[in-house]
């Protein structure tokens, strides 16, 4: 793939189904969740599409999935089970998506500066880079408990440029569900959505790109920053 001059630009990308594929981990820690508060494991197939906005929502979301009454259940305390689980496995089956590592280190040799901006928590998300060695790719790693109002609302996104040194006005951001797509266009910013991660899909708009792949993504960010 031919280079493209990205020195200027910043490029944000979502965590969990963007850049790495941590459901199972996640599955694994709520179901051990869930199997601990005596209610029955969610199938792999169905965490796809819990995860994204936290943990406490995919627990809620779990407690759905089984029609377990929410007031029933005290959802602090299985955060903290779930939390417990999570640290000590969160790296166990967790992977870069294939060529993230890759397209990473060529949009940085190319001059881009790469974020990320995730509803994880802070903690969370820095223990899951750093136990992949991929921290040191990222100017900034801005997580959902750092920033007064966590994706859709575009000011994460936007604080997250900020952190890492970046201009709004030469950003895009990388996602793989609606809330990475409403928050990239709260903020104003040009959006690319990985269709390899968890969901649920954006809204169509002509102004997004699409990518099936991360050679996709690459060919995305080069079109956005032409």
């Amino acid at each position: 793939m031919p280079a493209t001059d990205l020195t200027g630009w910043t490029v944000v990308f979502d965590l969990d189904g963007t850049l790495v594929d941590t459901a199972p981990d996640l599955h694994a820690s709520l179901n051990h969740c869930l199997e601990t508060a005596g209610l029955t494991p969610v199938p792999f197939d169905a965490v796809r599409g819990m995860i994204g906005e936290g943990a406490k929502a995919m627990i809620r979301k779990g407690l759905s999935w089984n029609d377990a009454p929410h007031e029933a259940h005290d959802i602090d305390v299985l955060w903290e089970t779930f939390l417990t689980h999570y640290r000590q496995n969160i790296c166990r089956l967790s992977r870069p998506f294939p060529d993230a590592v890759s397209v990473l280190d060529g949009l940085i040799g190319d001059g881009a500066t790469c974020a990320v901006c995730t509803n994880k928590t802070q903690i969370l998300a820095e223990a899951v880079l750093d136990g992949l060695n991929l921290s040191g790719r990222f100017a900034a790693i801005v997580g959902a408990d750092s920033v007064p109002s966590k994706k859709p609302d575009g000011d994460h996104i936007l604080r997250t440029i900020q952190a890492a040194g970046g201009a709004a006005g030469r950003s895009i951001m990388i996602g793989d569900s609606q809330t990475d797509e409403r928050a990239a266009r709260d903020a104003g910013l040009p959006f690319v959505f990985v269709t390899f991660g968890y969901g649920p899909d954006p809204e169509t708009d002509p102004g997004n790109a699409a990518a099936s792949s991360y050679c996709d993504v690459r060919s995305a960010i080069n079109s956005l920053a032409a």
